[in-house]
């Protein structure tokens, strides 16, 4: 059965064929998601149930607007974790054929840090969903590109070679006095970069990739929740960001799985072992972000289908979601379809996930796999073994490391909570050339993945569902 979101779980922004603004694409097309639609297990959904619409979250029919006229407002959530540098590169690389719109744009960047009580403040500085416009180039000067004593600032320095994006005061609707704002937004044509000779796409590039010092136990969704709020909340410099009449997409760069807590059940990263892989180990490992997160149906070590559900404290599954150590998917499907509610002019919300999938998944060919990691000490670190790992060994400038290929996917959408962050599992790419073509295997891959707070392996992992579409 479907829930009122439509869940759409591949977005890809490396040249994988087609012309024009994936922001277009996204946001033009009415009523369903295109492409095909997915169960439990990853497997093609026939169950014959009508796509939803705005309708069914209580709000308004948004499908008889204007088609590709409404600004888009753009919110990214960077994983921001030590094994992210070439991701948040090759998202920078290629951000051109996400945001190549003639459409006004304003967009926001954040990261996936939360916090964590495995993770002290005073070394990752959770953001908590504020949002930055900060160069990469500054944030080397702030050592956040160093992870394990190894430097990643190629991250940064391969994509932008600018220090500090002035930015000029700007109005909102709900503030009309100019002030300078933490973002980037183009109205008109005219950008409030105060340097006229800087694109948009040049102060991204500087402005996306964010540092591999964050905390490992990633909270994609509760950085989205937050920062969302924030731009709600008067007191905040977001405030103002969200437009009733502009498109949201919210993009999540990320590579394990979601591990947005209660901190009233902080215990299950602490002393409470229940969830943990390998009661012995002396600390919480993202094993927990799953095990606490996602039920899975057969004996393994390949299981039938694994769906994102809610424990409580003593290990019991399918509890209400007050009692969820891991905060419930509704918590994050509520807000989006209350945002969806009080948008105007056809304007519509999307919520992706830029990971890797299977070879095929897009297309509807292949499943999602949930299978255990044939080594151990893999298993112990994320509770379930990858779905995806991509290698290009002939690539002069790849980084990647050896593993079955992943596949390049657009926009494959999907139904119902199972298939993505907190129940999928995958590898995204290491590289990606300065050019890339229609036929380019560097595109970064929506999926389902969550790493370890060691950061001891470079494979992503299950996630839960991200990427909700009220259409």
């Amino acid at each position: 059965m479907r829930t009122t979101l439509t869940w759409a779980l591949a977005l890809a922004v490396a040249g994988c064929g087609g012309k024009g603004s994936i922001l277009d694409e996204l946001t033009v097309s009415a009523g369903q998601t295109q492409g095909p639609t997915y169960g439990p297990s990853g497997e093609p959904d026939d169950s014959g149930d009508e796509p939803t619409t705005s309708a069914t979250t209580g709000g308004e029919p948004t499908t008889g607007g204007p088609s590709g006229t409404n600004p888009i407002d753009v919110l990214f959530v960077i994983d921001n974790t030590g094994s992210m540098a070439d991701e948040q590169a090759l998202l920078a690389k290629n951000i051109a054929a996400l945001v190549n719109t003639e459409r006004d744009l304003r967009i926001g960047v954040t990261t996936t840090d939360a916090g964590n009580p495995r993770c002290p403040s005073a070394q990752t500085t959770p953001e908590n969903g504020a949002m930055a416009t900060l160069s990469c180039i500054e944030r080397v000067a702030k050592s956040e590109f160093s992870f394990n004593m190894e430097d990643f600032s190629y991250a940064c320095t391969d994509v932008c070679d600018r220090g500090a994006l002035g930015l000029v005061p700007t109005p909102t609707s709900l503030e009309p006095e100019a002030e300078v704002r933490p973002w980037l937004e183009r109205t008109g044509g005219v950008t409030n970069l105060a340097d006229e000779g800087l694109s948009l796409v040049q102060a991204l590039q500087c402005a996306l990739p964010r540092g591999v010092n964050g905390c490992g136990f990633e909270s994609q969704l509760e950085s989205m929740r937050l920062a969302l709020l924030r731009t709600m909340d008067a007191h905040q410099p977001e405030y103002g960001f969200l437009r009733a009449e502009a498109d949201l997409v919210v993009v999540i760069l990320t590579d394990e799985l979601d591990c947005s807590f209660n901190p009233a059940f902080d215990s299950i990263f602490k002393d409470n072992k229940l969830f943990w892989e390998n009661p012995d180990d002396p600390n919480a490992t993202s094993a927990v972000c799953f095990n606490a997160g996602v039920k899975c149906q057969g004996s393994g070590p390949q299981y039938d289908a694994c769906v994102a559900t809610n424990y409580n404290i003593e290990g019991e599954p399918d509890v209400a979601d007050e009692e969820a150590v891991l905060w419930p998917v509704s918590r994050y499907a509520d807000l989006l379809a209350e945002i969806q509610a009080s948008k105007t002019g056809g304007a519509r919300v999307r919520l992706l996930a830029i990971a890797g999938v299977p070879p095929g998944f897009e297309t509807g060919d292949a499943n999602l796999v949930f299978e255990e990691d044939p080594d151990p000490a893999e298993n112990d670190l994320f509770g379930i073994g990858p779905g995806c790992v991509l290698v290009d060994p002939n690539s002069p400038t790849s980084r990647r490391r050896p593993g079955r290929r992943c596949a390049c996917s657009r926009s494959a959408p999907a139904s119902g909570r199972s298939s993505s962050i907190r129940s999928a599992n995958t590898t995204t790419p290491r590289s990606s050339p300065p050019s890339p073509s229609p036929e380019s295997s560097a595109c970064p891959h929506a999926s389902t993945t969550f790493r370890s707070p060691r950061k001891s392996s470079r494979r992503r992992r299950s996630a839960r569902p991200t990427a909700c579409s009220p259409s």
